[in-house]
């Protein structure tokens, strides 16, 4: 394998054209495992049952019907959970941005007291599995009578999607030059007016990215909403298609469908939020 060296600014480059191809063809492999799933996925939905058991293989369904998706939204009224799961997302989302923007702002912005034993604190809370808090939450949502309702999943979601997202978040704000809110405090300006003004505009993709983050929890979560709920009124997508693979058994076509619902939604919203995504993970890893 030969290799070119080029000098000039006194910068040396040692690519050659057989290591691009190797790192192409990695790439390649690694994009085509990880979209592949999706599509046979989304082919199975829309593919009538005899292909699907077919032995033949069919890379492209020779014949397309949308007849699984009347299935799961009529028989299996899956429509109600796919917008139970919409308001309990949302929700979370809302709940943990309006704790975490003014905390993070608190913590990297005023300096608070403390500010080191906390941000230890809850990186330490962190570490506690999930499954752990399933028993005393389940205690505590019992005795004031919020089992089996939104707020159940919702308290339950932000007790782990707040810690981490006040830690991503409070990188951005730290991230921030202290210079703006100087100038702003001697212009008069107070904190909620500084935050409102300066810290919440420029850390718009931080924000985008643990809300993302916090509706990402609440839409796949399985074990909170499981525990927490029992009744069709208020059960969420990912339960209801758990609980149609023991009802519907081999109906491969159905439960095609019943996923895609489940996982459209978050491939829209990766697709829509991924510029702020990743300005928003580069912003973060300034300071910290």
């Amino acid at each position: 394998m030969k290799r070119r060296f080029f000098s000039g600014n006194g910068v040396h480059y040692r690519y050659d054209n057989l290591r691009i191809l190797i790192i192409g063809i990695l790439l390649l492999f690694f994009v085509v495992c990880t979209l592949f799933p999706f599509f046979w996925l989304f082919t199975a939905s829309i593919k009538p049952d005899e292909y699907i058991v077919s032995r033949q293989f069919y890379f492209l369904p020779p014949k397309i019907t949308f007849e699984h998706y009347t299935v799961v939204f009529t028989l299996a009224n899956i429509g109600v959970h796919f917008v139970n799961t919409v308001i309990v997302a949302a929700i979370t989302v809302v709940l943990s941005l309006a704790a975490i923007i003014p905390a993070s702002y608190a913590l990297s912005v005023l300096k608070v007291k403390g500010r080191f034993f906390i941000s230890r604190f809850i990186l330490a809370l962190q570490m506690l599995p999930a499954i752990l808090l399933a028993v005393p939450l389940y205690i505590i949502l019992q005795r004031i009578r919020l089992i089996d309702t939104y707020w159940a999943l919702v308290l339950s979601y932000t007790t782990f999607t707040i810690p981490f997202c006040f830690l991503l978040l409070s990188s951005y704000f730290a991230a921030l030059p202290s210079e703006l809110f100087e100038s702003a405090y001697l212009d008069g300006a107070n904190s909620l007016y500084s935050m409102m003004r300066i810290a919440i505009p420029l850390t718009t993709p931080g924000i985008i990215t643990t809300g993302t983050y916090s509706f990402l929890m609440g839409w796949n979560d399985f074990l909170y909403a499981n525990t927490f709920t029992s009744s069709a009124n208020v059960r969420t997508l990912c339960v209801e298609v758990i609980r149609l693979v023991g009802t519907w058994g081999n109906r491969w076509g159905n439960l095609a469908a019943g996923a895609t619902v489940t996982v459209l939604p978050v491939i829209i919203i990766f697709l829509l939020a991924n510029k702020y995504i990743i300005s928003g993970l580069t912003a973060g890893a300034v300071k910290g």
